[in-house]
């Protein structure tokens, strides 16, 4: 883990989760993902301000949104999240292969209270830069992990939102029944961001569950919420798991 200039920013999304986590609920940051490989078309005939309506009357922590072309996004469908998500002051996190400035001036722009940062795609220093940088912007750097290699790399402050995916963009999320995987990562990174988020792949409140009890501090579903038949009770049954002690 290498080490950075100590900022002690606590973002709007950081406080968002924090505050959520201490009620005794799950935050859940509830994803609207247009399309994926293995599942198709996920909005099914849906707008993007209508499910962020149904989040926001679950009780999501947060709201993500993904802007990715390869999943059929675009950056109107951040600002159309934004304008709903303001009604209520959640933060909302852009989703995308974000590598620059304008990138961000441009998430700012259009509502944005947090960026995704890859580490996969981005070389430790340039990963710093934008950090800094999204601070500056007051929005919160949220910082994708998969890999041990790639938590080596990865600059070392609280301001930030660590997000430990459990599946992989080098097979555009084609691996399936990987909910689970980034348990293995969360000893190596605790005390080393505000927040650490378990992201993608969850669908069941058993791994919901086993998740928290191990030291994620919420959970990142896009996926088994836009394809439940009522995804406000699905928001709202997710943050109320009852998490078990060891």
């Amino acid at each position: 883990m290498r080490q950075s200039t100590e900022l002690t920013m606590e973002s709007n999304m950081l406080k968002r989760i924090l505050e959520v986590k201490s009620q005794d609920l799950i935050p859940v940051l509830a994803e609207v993902k247009p399309s994926s490989p293995n599942k198709g078309d996920l909005l099914r005939n849906r707008s993007v301000a209508d499910i962020t309506r149904a989040y926001v009357e679950g009780g999501a922590a947060c709201l993500s949104i993904v802007t990715g072309r390869w999943f059929g996004g675009n950056i109107g469908m951040l600002a159309e999240m934004a304008e709903v998500a303001k009604e209520s002051g959640i933060p909302v996190l852009r989703k995308d292969l974000i590598v620059n400035k304008e990138q961000l001036k441009e998430s700012k722009a259009n509502g944005a209270n947090a960026v995704l940062l890859t580490t996969k795609i981005l070389q430790a220093q340039h990963l710093e830069k934008l950090v800094l940088a999204c601070v500056d912007m007051d929005m919160t750097p949220f910082i994708e992990v998969a890999t041990p290699k790639e938590i080596e790399q990865l600059p070392s402050h609280n301001a930030i939102v660590l997000g430990i995916t459990n599946r992989d963009i080098g097979q555009k999320e084609m691996d399936v029944d990987s909910g689970l995987k980034g348990i293995s990562l969360i000893e190596s990174v605790k005390g080393k961001a505000g927040a650490i988020i378990s992201a993608s792949g969850i669908s069941t409140n058993a791994e919901a569950n086993l998740l928290m009890r191990v030291g994620f501090d919420g959970l990142l579903v896009g996926t088994s919420l836009l394809e439940a038949e009522d995804p406000t009770q699905a928001v709202r049954d997710l943050s109320k798991v009852r998490v078990a002690s060891e």
